[in-house]
């Protein structure tokens, strides 16, 4: 049996993952339509990646389902359930492009406070790619995270006594995500 050497070669050749390289996109444009917007909304999705400053990865747990034969225990996996996703944006002044706006629209796509409807979720939803990065700017691993839609938005404290920097917090709610790394990442349809 070969034994490991904690100080082989391969502490010298592995480059970690560094939790400050990554981007996040989304596609399509964001509620254009459902906002009455046209498909200049596009460029808002480059303001949401510029301004995301702080994410989780996608996370997976199953149901585990118990069942009994006499004196034993014996589980097998249920339904899977995937957490939300929180991110944190810097929220800069940009008139109709800043996050503020970008997310205010996004939730009139999913309610609209002046007439009470709700929207169709095919109008609100986006897919989410997460992209970890290398050190010089290559994907080392990405999500897709399919049926996006913001679920809780929070639009943060003011202080009279404080000049930190605005931000706008969002909770996201999807339906599934999948990982690829740059040998098998694939382009999936939403």
């Amino acid at each position: 049996m070969k034994s490991l050497s904690l100080t082989n070669i391969f502490s010298n050749k592995y480059e970690p993952k560094r939790q400050n390289r990554w981007v996040m996109s989304f596609t399509p444009p964001i509620m254009a339509e459902a906002a009455g917007m046209t498909s200049e909304v596009g460029g808002y999705t480059d303001e949401l990646a510029f301004a995301a400053h702080t994410s989780n990865r996608p996370e997976i747990s199953y149901e585990q389902i118990e069942h009994h034969r006499q004196n034993e225990r014996f589980y097998v996996a249920g339904k899977p359930t995937w957490n939300e996703l929180t991110m944190e944006f810097y929220d800069f002044v940009n008139g109709p492009k800043s996050v503020s706006h970008i997310m205010w629209l996004w939730s009139s796509a999913v309610y609209n406070p002046i007439t009470g409807a709700m929207g169709y979720k095919m109008d609100y939803v986006s897919t989410g790619t997460l992209s970890l990065l290398d050190p010089i700017g290559d994907v080392a691993e990405t999500w897709s995270l399919f049926y996006l839609w913001p679920a809780t938005i929070t639009w943060n404290e003011l202080s009279s006594e404080s000049s930190e920097i605005m931000n706008v917090s969002v909770t996201f709610r999807y339906d599934y995500a999948l990982m690829g790394t740059p040998e098998n990442i694939t382009k999936y349809d939403s």
